[in-house]
This record gives C-alpha cells, structure tokens and sequence, in this order.
C-alpha cells in the first residue's frame, strides 16, 4: 500500500486556490470592471469613476457642472449611469455620486429637505417643485427638481462655481383599500 503524502497534498490545494483566485480576479478586472469603468466615463457628465468590489459592490462617480450633464439634467445622466452599471454588475450596487458642494449649497439642501419631504409625502410635487424653486432663486440658487417613474425625485443646485447633486427615493403612492 501506498502512503499519501499530506504535504504536496495541501501545497497543491493551495496553489490551485491561489490560481482559481488570481484568475477570478484578472476576469472582474478585465472583463468586467475595466470595460464598465471605460463605458462609464464616456457618459455625459462623468468626470472619475472608482469601482470598490465587495459586499455591496460600490460604485462612486464625480460628476461635473450642470453645463456637463446629459441636456444638463442629472436625472438623464443618472439613467444612463444605473443603465450601465445593471447591464454589467447585476442590482445588488451601491451608486455614489460625488459633487462639488459647498457650505451654502449643503445649508440650503437642508432647509428644502422639509419642504421635498412634506411634497412627497403628500403627492403636491408641482407645488413642492415650485416652493423649492422659488426658494433657491431668493438665495440666487439655480435649482432644478425632477422626478422619474422609478420613484427617484432629482434635485440639482449650482451657485457660482459649486454644484449639488441629490437624488432622494420616494415612496409609492397607495391607494385606498382592505388589507387583511
């Protein structure tokens, strides 16, 4: 009878591991994170992109002026931006956005947050929409307010050479009825 010897044994194992491990590593780099970075760099707006793997993998994204936005509209560049990011990582991704805000820009988001919270809840968004609007252009804000079907309300704010970028989920509206 022959005598397995347990020491190539584990160093085989081990070898094998590290290539299984190099190899999933060099596909995410190039196959996957590499080609998604370079996509997402090409989209309107886009300034840098930093793609941190884990548990959730998490996107973060430096995103120029308004001037620089797709049509100069955050909610544009944000659909392109999750498009892309789906398409190769699946919806399991945090997405960060990265602006170039302020003090004042921080402290007016803060006092229409009240306001963009109560429109959202009570389902008033022209009103809400123009509340803030006229807000912001008292404090010589530009402002801009948009709101998707994916339940996403898109706040943009740029004052001088500073820009703001927000996006803020909301509920769905429920309709009456019985639960039971």
């Amino acid at each position: 009878m022959s005598r397995v010897r347990l020491v190539p044994i584990v160093l085989i194992a081990i070898v094998a591991l590290a290539v299984l491990f190099g190899g999933w590593q060099a596909y995410q780099h190039f196959n996957l994170l590499g080609p998604l970075k370079k996509n997402l760099q090409q989209v309107e707006g886009v300034q840098t992109v930093d793609i941190l793997t884990g548990s959730p993998d998490v996107v973060q994204i430096q995103l120029g002026p308004f001037s620089k936005l797709k049509n100069g509209d955050l909610q544009q560049t944000y659909d392109d931006i999750t498009n892309q990011v789906s398409s190769r990582l699946g919806s399991g991704v945090k997405l960060r956005l990265s602006d170039d805000r302020n003090g004042t820009l921080s402290q007016a988001l803060e006092s229409y947050t009240p306001v963009l919270l109560e429109g959202i809840q009570k389902g008033n968004y022209r009103e809400m929409i123009a509340q803030v609007t006229q807000m912001a252009k008292q404090q010589h804000i530009q402002c801009r307010i948009t709101m998707d079907a994916q339940l996403n309300t898109y706040i943009q704010l740029e004052k001088g050479s500073h820009y703001l970028y927000t996006v803020m989920p909301y509920p769905p509206m429920h309709q009456g009825g019985a639960s039971s």
